[in-house]
């Protein structure tokens, strides 16, 4: 049996989907952390996958989030990043958090 939860009028929302957008969302947020943290180091594809020990084109399907990259694959990576793992991973984590919602009342009583 599958719990689902209702989206709009019309359309229906099962517990699975909403696994697979949170895991697509965790998989962009890790790709998007190790571009940004590679970007920032200036390093290209070739010189952090030969750090991670892992190939181009996989290093490039991670940071697209097609890949689901193992821990062992995370340290490698924040090993050709030169960062301890710790930091990738609260990079990551940081990433993934909701922004503040700020109301309009909120603004005009500051």
């Amino acid at each position: 049996m599958t719990n689902t939860v209702e989206i709009s009028a019309n359309k229906k929302e099962t517990g699975s989907q909403k696994n697979r957008e949170g895991r697509n969302d965790l998989l962009a947020a890790i790709g998007e952390t190790i571009r940004a943290e590679r970007n920032e180091r200036g390093l290209t594809l070739k010189e952090v996958s030969r750090g991670a020990h892992v190939s181009v084109s996989y290093l490039a399907e991670i940071e697209r989030g097609e890949k689901d990259p193992s821990s062992r694959v995370l340290e490698n990576i924040s090993q050709g990043l030169d960062m301890e793992i710790s930091d990738l991973l609260t990079r990551i984590a940081v990433s993934l958090e909701p922004a503040p919602v700020v109301s309009v009342a909120d603004s005009l009583a500051a």
